[in-house]
């Protein structure tokens, strides 16, 4: 790990805790209600991953790390732990997986849907 990613890793955890020790002592400052909480790594950009198929290693890598299983689903590679509703997640889309994405929403100005009445 160079000096600058060990410096930015600092920073993130020095954050984090901070982030949490004033949440914790501002009771009155909302926090989410439902869902998760996510810090995701994408291991396209946030790793030393030169190809898409070094990124899905390195979710595969992460995986072990967190002692899970990474999923593979329509081009998607996740590995995640929870820490209670903090998440954790490692993930890489492929490349075909965003042109597929893209193809879809290219249609999407073509499309008028009839106003509903009353919203």
């Amino acid at each position: 790990m160079s000096p600058a990613q060990r410096h930015h890793r600092s920073e993130l955890i020095t954050g984090l805790r901070a982030l949490a020790a004033f949440l914790d002592s501002h009771p009155k400052v909302p926090v989410p209600r439902y869902g998760t909480v996510r810090v995701a790594v994408h291991t396209n950009y946030d790793t030393d991953a030169a190809t898409e198929a070094q990124a899905i290693a390195e979710v595969a890598r992460i995986a072990a790390l967190l002692g899970t299983t990474p999923t593979a689903e329509n081009g998607h590679h996740v590995a995640g732990k929870a820490f209670g509703s903090v998440r954790y997640e490692a993930i890489l889309i492929t490349r075909a997986a965003m042109e597929r994405r893209a193809a879809r929403d290219s249609y999407r100005d073509a499309i008028a849907l009839d106003e509903i009445e009353g919203v």
